[in-house]
């Protein structure tokens, strides 16, 4: 099985008059395989994978495993509202070579989702996925939190392998590589506490802002194993704009703006969602520009 660590960015879906654009993702792709990036997210928030039906989810995992070499680790979304829907997608994303998946908590009926049906959930999931499963705890999308006890309780099986935890809460991440077996993968998937994260225990990161700064996200995390921890932690902070700017503030319209001024392909978001206006593209040039100095 593949070493589960390093940076990987949670891929946006490239769209063309609202259509899939499958060129410019394998583009995106062959720049991103010459940085250090250890895989991708395929059908993630950034990907849009809530506006995608299924015929362009397959589209979208098939483009992607033929532009990912086998070096690096292929995460595939897979979470449904369902068990049986979860269950089905997921292993439809092994056969076609995803290396894992990434399951969401279900969240529409929140009220319901308590400890013991999330548990009951991820463990059907785990026990019939013919691929290693990730847990997804995005509470800002959701509305829903994973608490650490629950996380730990889960990791005890053999076919849950780790945890992405976007909640941005370092006191919950560390309680989580605390209490979890040995060996359970957990990544942070905010990139304003990626360096925190790493601190207490995190193995890498998820990042949306590692597909616009690759390299930026790769040199905390070498900086960090080489234990150059101070240069690690300046790094945070000069990235940390940049990141805040491409997800909690202006949102997925942001983030394919900023991969469009640093020389990929970002496009437009699908509707309901907006390309932001003229004053964010200065901004996210600024930050980029700021970004990039010695």
């Amino acid at each position: 099985m593949m070493k589960l660590s390093g940076v990987m960015p949670p891929i946006t879906t490239p769209f063309q008059n609202g259509r899939l654009a499958l060129d410019k993702l394998k583009k995106n792709f062959q720049k991103w395989n010459k940085t250090g990036l250890s895989g991708y997210l395929v059908l993630g928030s950034n990907g849009e994978a809530v506006y995608l039906n299924e015929r362009e989810k397959i589209k979208v995992i098939e483009v992607s495993r033929e532009s990912i070499p086998k070096s690096k680790i292929m995460i595939v979304g897979t979470g449904m509202e369902s068990t049986q829907e979860t269950i089905r997608f997921t292993n439809q994303a092994a056969k076609m070579a995803a290396d894992f998946a990434l399951v969401v908590t279900p969240s529409y009926f929140k009220g319901s989702m308590k400890p013991k049906i999330l548990y009951d959930h991820f463990i059907s999931v785990a026990e019939s996925s013919n691929i290693g499963i990730l847990i997804y705890n995005v509470p800002q999308f959701t509305g829903i939190n994973l608490e650490p006890e629950l996380v730990a309780r889960l990791s005890e099986h053999p076919n849950i392998i780790g945890i992405k935890d976007s909640s941005g809460n370092i006191g919950q991440l560390s309680e989580i590589v605390h209490l979890s077996q040995k060996g359970f993968a957990v990544f942070v998937g905010s990139a304003p506490v990626f360096f925190p994260a790493l601190c207490v225990g995190a193995v890498g990161g998820i990042l949306a802002v590692a597909q616009v700064v690759p390299e930026k996200c790769v040199e905390i995390q070498n900086l960090f194993n080489d234990r150059n921890l101070d240069e690690a932690r300046a790094l945070q902070s000069r990235l940390t704009p940049l990141a805040k700017a491409v997800t909690t503030k202006y949102g997925i319209g942001g983030l394919k703006m900023a991969m469009d001024l640093a020389g990929y392909f970002g496009g437009n978001p699908r509707l309901p969602l907006k390309r932001p206006g003229r004053e964010v593209e200065e901004e996210l040039k600024r930050l980029l520009l700021q970004l990039k100095k010695p």
